[in-house]
């Protein structure tokens, strides 16, 4: 499917799931040739609100930060930090973000991940970084500082621009190492890569688990 908004072209799968009409958006790009700080977020939330979805599952790849969130592990976010300087709004003042996830959408992942057997941290805090570059030793200890389980660059746009669309969405973390300062590695891109696509199957059996056992109706807020 091809969507025009003012914000940019997006591309993205069309297909069914369960009975259900399902879209497919990578965000970084079918060769994932967009780095994050590329993403066009605005373009890609306004195409899912013109297609009329009203709710998001996303993964997303980041850095572990407290001490619970080691390479591998997958994490269900329920709060951020944000330190973008860009304005991702579509215009509307005052969106209420308090619970800035989903808590239907939470809950039956939540559920899911218990029938299927996966271990889930239930709760997380993902501190937004606004890149390009990654973070210093130092700013990783103020994050943690902060509250912050794990550090990224896209999901804090994603879900403040959700929110103000009035699509609901959850968030599952793959993630991919231990951030700066808190591992002897350097940064990988390739490393970072690498760690999806091992985790790639069991994400996917999650979000169609979840799927399956959406409510026809939203119950949320």
């Amino acid at each position: 499917a091809e969507i025009k908004t003012a914000y940019g072209d997006v591309t993205m799968l069309k297909g069914s799931f369960a009975g259900r009409e399902v879209y497919f958006l990578p965000r970084h790009g079918f060769t994932h040739g967009r780095l994050a700080y590329q993403v066009t977020h605005h373009a890609n939330i306004e195409a899912f609100r013109r297609l009329g979805v009203k709710r998001i599952l996303a993964t997303v790849a980041a850095g572990g930060i407290s001490e619970k969130c080691n390479a591998g592990d997958l994490v269900l976010l329920d709060q951020f930090v944000s330190c973008h300087t860009t304005h991702y709004t579509f215009g509307k003042l005052s969106v209420d973000m308090t619970q800035p996830y989903c808590a239907e959408l939470r809950g039956l992942l939540i559920g899911q991940a218990k029938r299927l057997g996966y271990a889930l941290h239930e709760t997380g805090t993902y501190f937004s970084f606004d890149g390009p570059r990654y973070e210093t030793a130092a700013e990783i200890r103020a994050f943690r500082i902060l509250g912050a389980d794990v550090v990224g660059m896209t999901n804090a746009p994603e879900a403040s621009l959700a929110r103000e669309a009035g699509i609901c969405y959850s968030a599952v973390v793959i993630v991919t190492n231990r951030a700066a300062g808190l591992s002897t590695d350097e940064p990988d891109l390739k490393a970072h890569s690498d760690m999806v696509k091992r985790n790639s199957e069991k994400l996917q059996t999650l979000l169609c688990a979840a799927i399956e056992a959406l409510p026809d109706r939203r119950g949320c807020r």
